[in-house]
Formats: structure tokens, sequence, C-alpha cells
């Protein structure tokens, strides 16, 4: 049986394809200079133009919601977000964030600059088409599954967990060495609260599936900690 969710690694970033009623869901689209090998990836799948049926966001960074024009335009697919991120996507300013560390915050710093530099340029208009918050079900769409609102990395972070224990997770932890948290932060109280309440999911999640690095059994969730 094939697997329900098919990993598509751009680079750096994550996005995840999930197997629908009557065709797919997508989750996070990488950024732009990636969207030939996210099109080929869609594709491949057998994903076409029609069979894409909902585009899920798990916040509004931009390798995360780089090619969400190209999808709307070429597939046909609306955009879904949590409110909380809604302006962020729609008009192209980030919330500020502090890192966890001094290298992200350094690297945050440098971050800021470039966004400084790119608000000369008017933003691409992003429109929403779908809000959706915690404990919101996908059906609609054809996915068994419901969203996770995971604050604190962005205020509208959020999760899907499949009905059967799939949870793609978005920034709120990464996997490039072992499961761990996201360095970079919106408000560290909601995330300590988010963080909790994945290590509570421990037991009931058989896989997560992060924005950046490999995918880890649910049970890794129990060591996560900042």
């Amino acid at each position: 049986m094939p697997d329900p969710v098919t990993r598509i690694s751009l680079g750096f970033v994550n996005a995840y394809l999930l197997a629908a009623k009557d065709g797919f869901v997508l989750v996070d689209t990488g950024m732009p200079r990636q969207w030939r090998g996210l099109e080929a990836a869609l594709r491949g799948a057998g994903c076409a133009a029609g069979h894409l049926r909902l585009v899920v966001l798990t916040h509004a960074d931009r390798d995360h919601t780089g090619n969400v024009g190209r999808l709307r335009e070429d597939f046909g697919a609306p955009v879904a977000i949590h409110g909380a991120d809604a302006p962020v996507l729609e008009t192209g300013v980030s919330p500020i964030r502090t890192g966890r560390s001094f290298s992200a915050r350094l690297a945050m710093r440098l971050i800021g600059m470039a966004r400084r530099r790119a608000r000369r340029r008017p933003p691409a208009a992003l429109r929403v088409d779908v809000i959706r918050t915690d404990g919101q079900r996908l059906d609609d769409w054809g996915l068994s599954a419901a969203v996770v609102h995971l604050p604190g990395h962005t205020r509208g972070s959020i999760g899907v967990l499949t009905d059967g224990g799939d949870l793609i997770a978005g920034d709120t932890c990464v996997n490039r060495r072992r499961p761990g948290p996201s360095p970079f932060v919106e408000s560290f109280a909601d995330y300590r609260d988010s963080i909790t309440r994945m290590r509570e999911m421990a037991k009931s999640v058989a896989r997560v599936f992060p924005g950046h690095g490999s995918p880890f059994a649910g049970s890794g969730l129990g060591g996560l900690a900042i």
C-alpha cells in the first residue's frame, strides 16, 4: 500500500503531499526558486492540474509559502492558513522574531536586514481562501485530518494531524541530527506551551514530518525541550 505522505525535499525545507479522496493535499510549498523541483515532484506523484484539492500552509514564512501563487495559477488549488498568519501571507510583512542561541540571533539579524531591503519593493499580494484553526477538520477537501494550532514559531503556526497518526509539524520542531525545537520564535511563552502539547502527543502520533530535516517516530516528541 502506498505511503499516504510523500516528503518533497526542496533543499533545506520540506513540503509534504498527502493522498486525499479524489486528489491530494499539499502542506507547504518551498521557496520560489524551488518551483521546478516542486512541480516535478507533484506531477511525478500523479498530482496534475485539477488534482490538488488544497494547499495548507503551516505558517507564513517565505520558505514555506514561496510557490503559493504558482500553485493557485497552474494547479487551481485554494490556500488555507491559520488566521493569525493570514495577514503575513497577504502583506508580505513578517513578524519580529528572536533566536534561541547566539548564532540564531545573528541569523535573524541578517534576515531582518534582507527583509528591510525587500520592503522597498511592494510585496506580491497573496489571497487566503480558507482559514483553519485548532481542531478544525480538512474532510471537505478529502483529507481525514485535523489542524493543530502550535503557536510560538509564529502566532499562527499549525500542524496537520491525520487520522492515521501522521503529524506534519511545520517549524514547531526540526530534525537535522535529532528531533529538537525551532531555533527561531516569535513568542517564548506560546512556544513553551506548544512544546508541552507536542510532548503530550507523543504516544498518539505515529510519525512526525518536520519542515526542516528528516521525518521521525512520534515517540521522539517526548524528548522535545527548550
